[in-house]
């Protein structure tokens, strides 16, 4: 469940990283108070007279063998702030409600079997019975997808990271990424519930069929579909570890800047496009890239 991946660690298994985790040697970079703060959970003593960087204690705030929800609507906005950006392990509930907390968690492989057949669907639908030519399927599908990765790329940087200043702020702001932020290895909640799915998925087929013939509207909404079965099925495989081949190395560590280092850069999930054309690839990606 290392966020940089389980290789680094084998690759140095048994020895003294102290320089590596600082940012030295040719593998090493510098950890984030985010990844600070994850070590700590990991700690089975100190050394004798070695230096401690002081960290500010937020383990109190919140009890996490209760419900979160009622427990974070109750804290002061910066301290949630804090809270919630020192990341944790393990899978707390959510919610006070049995029912709720199960139909917010999902597994992964839900996805791709509930809606590639519906994207799928729509595409046939757009070449047999709204006319489309089926050699504009594939730049359909392509344009689908782009269009996905923009609405991805909005979605993540303008909804998800709102700046909650109230109790329903923290509310609406925990559920719908707060958590994921703190507890990015929780694998129950790394793709969305298909009831909250479908009504995004419902509101772009109204939208579409509204301005575009009806052929063009149901295909380019199946390769939709299909960029976001690869937004999430992605998403899954950056925090699990467990098909590495579905990423590059490039987007893994965007994704992992994200969360451990800094929240306003890397927006993108399925793909790096959006934040190199907006300006928002981490610095040492931006450089690299130079």
């Amino acid at each position: 469940m290392h966020p940089g991946g389980r290789q680094l660690l084998d690759d140095h298994r048994g020895e003294d990283i102290s320089e590596l985790f600082m940012g030295g040697g040719s593998a090493g970079h510098q950890h984030s108070k985010g990844a600070r703060a994850l070590l700590e959970n990991y700690c089975v003593g100190r050394l004798e007279g070695q230096f401690q960087e002081e960290q500010e204690d937020l383990s109190n705030l919140v009890d996490e063998s209760k419900p979160l929800l009622p427990q974070v609507v109750k804290l002061d906005p910066e301290a949630y702030l804090k809270w919630v950006s020192m990341p944790s392990t393990g899978h707390p509930v959510m919610f006070a409600s049995p029912l709720v907390e199960k139909m917010t968690c999902t597994e992964w492989y839900v996805v791709p079997l509930l809606w590639l057949p519906i994207a799928a669907a729509l595409m046939w639908r757009g070449v047999a019975v709204g006319g489309l030519s089926p050699l504009a399927l594939p730049l359909t599908l392509l344009a689908g997808v782009l269009v996905w990765q923009l609405i991805e790329y909005s979605i993540h940087k303008h909804l998800f990271h709102f700046d909650p200043k109230t109790p329903k702020g923290i509310e609406w702001h925990f559920m719908l990424h707060g958590h994921h932020h703190k507890y990015p290895m929780d694998f129950d909640r790394l793709v969305f519930p298909p009831a909250a799915a479908a009504i995004v998925i419902a509101l772009f087929y109204w939208l579409l069929h509204a301005l575009l013939p009806m052929g063009l509207a149901s295909a380019l909404l199946g390769g939709g579909i299909v960029g976001y079965v690869l937004y999430d099925t992605t998403h899954w495989a950056l925090h699990s570890g467990r098909a590495d081949w579905m990423f590059s190395h490039t987007l893994k560590v965007s994704h992992m800047d994200h969360h451990y280092v800094d929240e306003t850069v890397g927006y993108g999930i399925s793909s790096t496009l959006y934040d190199v054309l907006f300006g928002t690839m981490s610095q040492h990606l931006a450089k690299k890239a130079v």
